[in-house]
């Protein structure tokens, strides 16, 4: 995998550690609906997925990260928790098991930039789902577009040894496949010498107003909500995010 390494991780880790309440308790509302196992890909370091562990839900996860994955695994041993996780690719989904509840919270579906994948995506989804199961998943918006295209910008993360994390980033905006591309440039610095750099190239497939709706009902999902915050209220064409609430159509 070309991203998600080592520094990148580091600096997620520490920059986001947990999810946000709204967004945590969102999820936790369907997870107490579900009426059998919930799967998250894309789990990342578990920011949804410990959270929903620690309340009892019977959740498994994946990530194609190793090194997002190590750091959740590192987590749930902290906390004396043993959930399944499998190290893949959301297009390499073919599990036995069928699912109450699938979801894919902060965005993460748009790094499925090709539009074939992402249509192939939505059916494993689909074939992973129970009876009149429950994807939730998130998409970001042609509105998302950063106003800062092409200026580079600098943060970073303090790490619990005394080094830093810099973080240098530099987008752009792929009008002809809706792709927004950033390179991320991470320098580990400690004693003010730079210890280690690595260069990732993230890519995020941003979507128009319902582009994807045909997409979902012709995989076969009936779309029961779309949202445009984590309050549930009604998406519109104003939105950054939108957030979907589909129901597996079958007769199994």
């Amino acid at each position: 995998m070309e991203t998600y390494k080592n520094l990148c991780t580091q600096y997620y880790n520490l920059d986001k550690p947990i999810a946000s309440s709204d967004a945590l308790n969102f999820y936790f509302k369907y997870a107490k609906k579900a009426n059998g196992p919930i799967f998250e890909p894309m789990c990342g370091t578990g920011r949804f997925l410990i959270p929903i562990l620690e309340r009892g839900f019977d959740i498994e996860g994946s990530d194609a990260s190793q090194y997002m994955l190590s750091v959740c695994r590192e987590k749930c041993n902290s906390k004396k928790l043993n959930p399944k996780l499998y190290q893949q690719f959301l297009q390499q989904m073919a599990f036995k098991n069928r699912y109450s509840l699938i979801f894919i919270p902060s965005g993460s579906f748009g790094l499925i930039v090709n539009i074939e994948e992402a249509k192939k995506c939505l059916k494993i989804l689909y074939d992973h789902l129970l009876p009149n199961g429950k994807l939730v998943f998130e998409i970001e918006t042609l509105r998302a577009i950063p106003n800062n295209l092409g200026n580079s910008q600098e943060r970073y993360v303090d790490r619990e040894d005394g080094g830093k994390i810099l973080l240098t980033t530099l987008s752009s905006y792929h009008k002809e496949n809706q792709v927004l591309q950033t390179i991320c440039h991470y320098d580990f610095i400690s004693n003010n010498k730079k210890i280690q750099t690595e260069i990732e190239t993230f890519q995020v497939r941003l979507y128009q107003d319902k582009e994807i709706d045909e997409w979902l009902k012709d995989t076969g999902f009936k779309i029961i909500s779309r949202y445009g915050d984590y309050n549930q209220r009604p998406s519109n064409e104003d939105d950054e995010l939108i957030i979907y609430e589909c129901e597996k159509v079958s007769n199994e």
